[in-house]
């Protein structure tokens, strides 16, 4: 999971859940706190790491062949790129993160490996009733994501904060 904001800590919650082996990638020490109090195995903070060292350090996590897939969460291109270099041969990478500008993508590694790149815009309604089942049993409790709770004055500067470094899990807006 390359970035713990929101959206990656509800990956990595469901992941969780379906038992998968979680690794969580991200720049800030707070997100990975928190990812790992939901489910990360490991966790990678790439901060101040070159390009290089940063693909190592989440291999390395991975067992040393790479990640067989990795989910990226931010919609920054370096993470992209990260994500796909960090992939074991025939890996996936499902970019969940909408970019402001079409990114460049390390094709030359892609074609090297024979990843393959999955763009996800959320989940299809026909998956619900299996969610919700695990919501019902317990083995997903999406409540563990929720740090705060503000007024719907508030949501103004706090959609303005998503342009900056992640919040420490989701802000549910109160009426």
């Amino acid at each position: 999971m390359i970035g713990c904001g929101g959206v990656g800590l509800s990956a990595i919650m469901t992941g969780r859940a379906l038992g998968a082996e979680i690794v969580a990638v991200d720049l800030d020490d707070r997100a990975l706190g928190r990812a790992r109090r939901l489910g990360a195995d490991r966790t990678v903070d790439v901060s101040g790491l070159p390009p290089d060292d940063a693909r190592d350090a989440v291999r390395a996590a991975t067992g040393g062949d790479g990640a067989s897939v990795a989910v990226e969460a931010i919609g920054n291109e370096s993470a992209l790129a990260l994500g796909i270099r960090s992939l074991r041969r025939h890996g996936t990478l499902v970019q969940v993160g909408l970019f402001a500008r079409e990114p460049r993508v390390p094709v030359p590694d892609m074609i090297a490996r024979e990843l393959r790149l999955v763009g996800s815009h959320g989940m299809a309604a026909a998956g619900y009733p299996a969610m919700m089942e695990m919501v019902a049993d317990g083995r997903l409790r999406p409540e563990r994501l929720v740090s705060r709770r503000i007024s719907l004055d508030e949501a103004p500067a706090a959609l303005a904060g998503l342009d900056g470094p992640a919040a420490d899990g989701v802000a549910v807006i109160t009426f």
